[in-house]
């Protein structure tokens, strides 16, 4: 029993104090993300669904049966000139990375902004920007960052921003759309030509070979 205390004791003395002391002020069972309540997912189900019913289906065409298998993913132009781009279904929901920001009106996170509701006026965070990403830094590297408030530096929010932006180009992100050149509109279509092309190239190789090097060769016009 005293080992096991002193390998806790020691465990916890590794912590940064300036860690531990915002821990001691901010209590994980109070302030935590943990304890925040699942952010809705209605806007991603839906952002999902939008996906699946504008992806375009793989042509079906006649192909060996070991031939390789390629992940389709949905083509980020729209179809034509006619069709609109993405839109979200309830545009006064937050997003998914904004439903991560949590603050209990009990316990303000230190880490979010707050409104004084009598006044009107915004009031910054009790942690600067700065701060807050010193404080996740050093919780990530001891694996505590979960014990936490929700904020702009943490690694969740992050990521699920990203995700929702894509690459910084419209028409990357989750369920953006853009209407594209023709050429980049057709470009799926002309990189499956190629594959299908590419897989039956040492089929097409046999027949001419078989065929005597062109002679009775109607695949296409002969020069």
């Amino acid at each position: 029993m005293a080992t096991t205390q002193a390998s806790s004791i020691s465990s916890i003395s590794k912590i940064p104090i300036r860690l531990r002391n915002f821990l001691a002020r901010y209590p994980p069972q109070h302030y935590s993300a943990a304890v925040a309540p699942t952010p809705d997912q209605t806007t991603t189900t839906a952002t999902t669904k939008t996906i699946t019913a504008t992806a375009t289906p793989p042509a079906e065409s006649a192909e060996p049966a070991d031939a390789p298998s390629f992940p389709t993913l949905p083509s980020p132009y729209t179809p034509n000139r006619d069709a609109k781009g993405h839109k979200r279904p309830d545009p006064t929901a937050p997003s998914a990375s904004r439903s991560l920001l949590y603050s209990n009106p009990e316990f303000p996170n230190p880490f979010l902004p707050r409104k004084n509701f009598r006044t009107g006026k915004w009031f910054g965070p009790v942690v600067g920007l700065r701060r807050q990403a010193e404080l996740v830094k050093m919780a990530a590297k001891y694996n505590l960052e979960g014990l936490l408030p929700a904020g702009k530096k943490s690694t969740e929010f992050k990521e699920t921003r990203r995700a929702e932006r894509g690459l910084q180009i419209k028409g990357t992100g989750i369920g953006q759309k853009v209407k594209g050149h023709k050429w980049e509109r057709t470009m799926e279509s002309r990189l499956e030509d190629r594959r299908k092309a590419m897989t039956e190239m040492p089929e097409m190789v046999r027949l001419w070979k078989q065929r005597g090097h062109g002679r009775g060769w109607k695949k296409w016009p002969r020069r």
